[in-house]
């Protein structure tokens, strides 16, 4: 089913006698947007009754007073616009919470000369040997030069450490960050992951994918347990803050399943976790195949592990997306995924044994190798959806085939702004300045048009994930707070079609489209804030105030 659609479950609360209502929690606001549609968003509607897990009634002001709240919390709201609660659709919640402790960041940085004072300054407050770690640089600041780690050599200062790139996907590393590594000539990875040397083979710090990445990214000591739990308490309840009631966490680390399960062990989460391990093409296939079948309904009472994440292929910036013609640099013409057959194989394996997956692909070569992939899973083991992360730049003959194939858009309209007016950023400028392929970034209004299932999301910590920034760009198609024009306006939504791609899109995307919607039966995960996304300013509803979050049935957060 779409996320156009409805659901018979959704029998409109005023048809409810008012003595069939029992209520756990009745929220009273100014207005609730159901996310059904305009037909279904009445004016008089203002309260909610929920019972145990789900939503027990929608109505007014006039039904609450009749509804049982003898064993009721009734939460007056004023004039506050209740909805359901928002969903970030990839997301990295844990290993986020870990790697941007007291780290470097970089993402306002203008110039290589700012982030080379930046390194040195956050240096000398470190010890000879620790690591210096920089997250977010631009690859903008290298458009028409190459990538290395010379300009930073000296502000590290003889340190071990890395800057992560942008994209996530590329890391320069430190001359003594390569030695410790043992880096010092190229190697092949029998993907499109490499050391970047320079004409005499020596290593220039610029690493590309993650197997080259990590072999100096997992140098680094991890956080201490204790620690880790406390940082990700803490970045779980600012996603709450912000009106989010669920994360769809796109990779599981060693340790995440026991810091979910300490966390539970003091309290409850502040939002859902729904956590899709990664599959990467180098795992021994049969052990992984088994591993990943075995880890699905792993959880707690408000973590589950669900599904399976792959990484097709690479980043635009770095040239290691997938493309159907070169980029200007001869570069995009290889998955990361390899043999690519084999990701083929792997998606029907877990189609047969009902596990769903999201794959990353950003090129558009990557996204027609999912799009057929999913079309020749044999018609039996249709039963969960494939969903495909990204999308960042695809031609008009692949936009109806998600609809036609039931296969779920994961997008995130925040990352449309690397995308600069003048198309001197390295995405523009490595697809082809006033090419159609640069012409073609983040369609979510087209493949929302088209019928197909579109989910919105952060990609933090690429991005930052202010649940009210995500909605307001989607809407906008412009950063919050800059005075840069919109990048392809004609990609907006509306508020509408927005409210749902944060809200049922990212549960329809999950095979639960009954959810994430304000009406009798659907789970209870609410949220409310002091504007209306519906009719407030855009500019106006990110930085709305969020009184309360309900997950679950129960109060997950609420403002003193």
């Amino acid at each position: 089913m779409s996320a156009h659609g409805t659901h018979p479950a959704h029998a409109p609360a005023a048809q409810l006698r008012a003595g069939q209502v029992r209520a756990d929690i009745v929220l009273l606001g100014g207005r609730v947007r159901t996310g059904l549609g305009a037909d279904a968003d009445r004016p008089e509607l203002q309260a909610v009754a929920v019972s145990g897990r789900r939503i027990a009634a929608v109505g007014t002001r006039a039904d609450a007073a009749g509804w049982d709240t003898t064993d009721a919390e009734v939460i007056e709201l004023g004039d506050a616009t209740i909805t359901a609660g928002f969903v970030d659709a990839h997301v990295h919640p844990l290993s986020g919470a870990e790697s941007r402790h007291r780290a470097l960041l970089l993402h306002d940085c203008d110039s290589i000369a700012e982030v080379a004072e930046r390194i040195a300054s956050f240096a000398a407050e470190l010890g000879p040997d620790e690591w210096v770690r920089g997250f977010g640089l631009s690859f903008d600041l290298f458009v028409g030069e190459e990538i290395t780690n010379a300009p930073f050599a000296d502000a590290f200062g003889g340190r071990p450490g890395y800057l992560l790139l942008f994209d996530g996907h590329s890391v320069i590393a430190s001359p003594r960050a390569l030695e410790l590594a043992g880096i010092d000539g190229p190697r092949d990875f029998g993907n499109n992951s490499s050391i970047e040397c320079d004409a005499a083979g020596v290593p220039t710090g610029y690493l590309i994918e993650s197997d080259a990445e990590l072999l100096v990214t997992d140098l680094y000591p991890r956080m201490p347990f204790a620690e880790r739990v406390e940082a990700v308490r803490e970045k779980l309840a600012e996603f709450a803050a912000t009106g989010y009631t669920s994360l769809h966490q796109m990779n599981m680390e060693e340790g995440d399943i026991e810091v979910l399960r300490a966390l539970e062990e003091t309290g409850e989460l502040p939002v859902r976790v729904r956590v899709s391990p990664l599959w990467r093409a180098s795992e021994p296939w049969a052990q992984t195949l088994r591993r990943m079948i075995d880890l699905q309904g792993v959880g707690g009472r408000r973590w589950q592990v669900e599904g399976v994440k792959f990484m097709l292929d690479g980043s635009i910036d770095n040239g290691s997306a997938w493309l159907f013609e070169a980029d200007t640099r001869g570069g995009g013409l290889e998955p990361y995924w390899v043999p690519s057959e084999r990701f083929t194989q792997t998606i029907h394996a877990l189609a047969e044994n009902g596990v769903p997956s999201a794959t990353h692909a950003i090129g558009d070569r990557a996204v027609e190798f999912v799009l057929d992939a999913v079309a020749s899973i044999p018609e039996h083991a249709r039963g969960v959806t494939h969903r495909i992360e990204h999308i960042e730049t695809i031609p008009d003959h692949l936009v109806p085939r998600f609809a036609e194939l039931g296969v779920p858009a994961s997008m995130q309209p925040i990352h449309a702004f690397a995308q600069r007016p003048d198309g001197c950023d390295m995405w523009t400028t490595l697809l082809g300045r006033g090419s159609e392929r640069a012409a073609n970034g983040w369609r979510i209004a087209d493949l929302d048009a088209a019928g197909a299932i579109v989910a919105l999301g952060s990609d933090w910590p690429v991005e930052e994930f202010d649940a009210r920034r995500v909605f307001a760009a989607n809407v906008t198609r412009r950063r919050h707070g800059s005075d840069a024009p919109a990048v392809d306006a004609h990609q907006a939504l509306s508020r509408e079609r927005t409210l749902v791609a944060i809200t049922r899109g990212p549960w329809a995307a999950i095979d639960r489209p009954q959810d994430g919607v304000v009406a009798a039966g659907a789970i209870a995960d609410l949220a409310v804030f002091r504007e209306d996304p519906l009719s407030a300013a855009p500019e106006r509803f990110a930085e709305a105030e969020v009184l309360l979050t309900v997950v679950n049935g129960a109060v997950a957060h609420r403002v003193p």
